[in-house]
């Protein structure tokens, strides 16, 4: 079965973060896109989330691995809900496995992720 083209861009970006190279990340984001930074935080745009995953880079000691151990891509037309078991880990941080939602736009033929939302319904948080 051939590998979804959204999967390649998740992929390539794993890679661009752990390898701190925000140029090639960049561009699999839209430029109004929105980065979760952590719950009740977000970057909106492609200036704040190079800022962020710079800070991001910093604070994790220049050590943040990134890898999907699981993904399901939900499509219709342009746009695509992916669902996926982000496993995270760093220098200062023990492995951890969040349910990562994103949402992917096509754009002339090509997926860019538009929302990143690591966190997944943890930003939701408990006050009802």
């Amino acid at each position: 079965m051939k590998q979804h083209e959204i999967i390649k861009q998740i992929e390539k970006a794993d890679k661009a973060i752990v390898e701190e190279d925000f140029d090639t990340l960049l561009d699999i984001y839209t430029d109004n896109a929105i980065l979760v930074i952590e719950p009740g935080r977000n970057a909106v745009g492609k200036d704040a989330i190079r800022k962020a995953f710079e800070a991001i880079a910093v604070y994790f000691k220049n050590g943040l691995q990134v890898a999907q151990k699981g993904i399901e891509v939900l499509e219709s037309g342009n746009t695509a809900l992916v669902l996926a078991n982000t496993v995270i880990s760093a220098p200062n941080m023990p492995e951890i496995t969040r349910q990562a939602t994103y949402v992917f736009t096509r754009d002339d033929g090509v997926w860019l992720c538009s929302i990143d939302n690591s966190y997944g319904h943890e930003i939701i948080g408990v006050d009802v």
